[in-house]
């Protein structure tokens, strides 16, 4: 009686490829790559509504926050696609951290 339920998933076309570790590793991949791609875009019409609204141009703040919106899916999806190292990955957040906490007034 559990075989019959098995093989019924099985009759699916897509179930059996399902069970190979890489094929579901590149199906996350892409599924995460448009999920950020589609961040990028809904951050940025966030933020040129937000503007809009205010009936204000681009200021430092305003360009900040679009440089975060585009670099954090950005460094994401180059984790995902490449072969960078470790330190490679921390000196790039450190460079975000540094730009979000960096004081953009003039003295």
């Amino acid at each position: 009686m559990a075989d019959d339920h098995l093989d019924a998933t099985y009759s699916l076309p897509w179930a059996k490829q399902m069970e190979d570790p890489a094929l579901v590793t590149a199906y996350l991949k892409v599924f995460t790559v448009i999920g950020a791609v589609a961040i990028m875009i809904y951050g940025l019409n966030r933020i040129f509504c937000r503007l809009k609204a205010k009936d204000q141009g681009f200021g430092p703040n305003n360009l900040r926050a679009i440089g975060i919106v585009l670099f954090l899916p950005v460094l994401l999806i180059l984790a995902l696609l490449t072969d960078f190292k470790t330190e490679t990955l921390a000196a790039m957040i450190g460079t975000i951290a540094g730009y979000v906490l960096s004081d953009s007034k003039p003295e």
